[in-house]
C-alpha cells in the first residue's frame, strides 16, 4: 500500500512541479524560445499525469533498492529522485534536443529543474515508504 501511495503523492508532486516551471517560472523563455508547432495546444494533461504516474511507480519500485543506501528516509529518497533524473531523464532531454530545434540555454535549465522536481518526487517517496512511518 505504501507503494501505491508514495507513488501517486510524487506523481502529484512532479507534475505540479511540471506546472509550476512550465507555466510560470519559464513561460517567457518558453513562449520566446520554443516553436508553437512544436507543441501541442492544449498540452493533454492526462496522459502528461499518466507519464508522471508511471515514472513514480517506477520510482516507488526501485526506492526498495535504495532504502537501505542510507539510514535516513530522507536521504535514500532524495538519492533515489537524483538518480532517477540522471539516469533516465536527462539522456532521455538530450536525445530530445538532438531533434527539436530547442535553444542550447534550455538544456542546462532543464537539467536543473529535472534535479529538482525528482529529487522532490523521491524525497516524497522516502518519506512515505520509509520505516518510521505506519501506513
Amino acid at each position: 500500500m505504501k507503494l501505491i501511495i508514495s507513488a501517486v503523492v510524487a506523481a502529484a508532486a512532479m507534475f505540479g512541479l511540471a506546472g509550476l516551471y512550465t507555466q510560470v517560472l519559464a513561460r517567457d523563455f518558453i513562449a520566446n524560445n520554443v516553436n508553437p508547432e512544436l507543441l501541442r495546444n492544449p498540452p493533454d494533461l492526462v496522459i502528461t499525469f499518466l507519464g508522471y504516474l508511471f515514472l513514480a511507480l517506477i520510482m516507488a519500485y526501485v526506492y526498495r533498492f535504495f532504502q537501505n543506501k542510507f539510514q535516513e528516509p530522507i536521504k535514500s529518497g532524495i538519492f533515489l529522485g537524483l538518480s532517477a533524473a540522471v539516469v533516465w531523464i536527462m539522456p532521455y532531454s538530450i536525445v530530445l534536443f538532438s531533434v527539436y530545434n530547442f535553444p542550447y540555454v534550455a538544456l542546462p535549465l532543464d537539467f536543473v529543474w529535472m534535479l529538482i522536481e525528482q529529487g522532490v518526487g523521491g524525497l516524497l517517496i522516502g518519506l512515505i515508504q520509509g520505516r518510521r512511518l505506519k501506513i
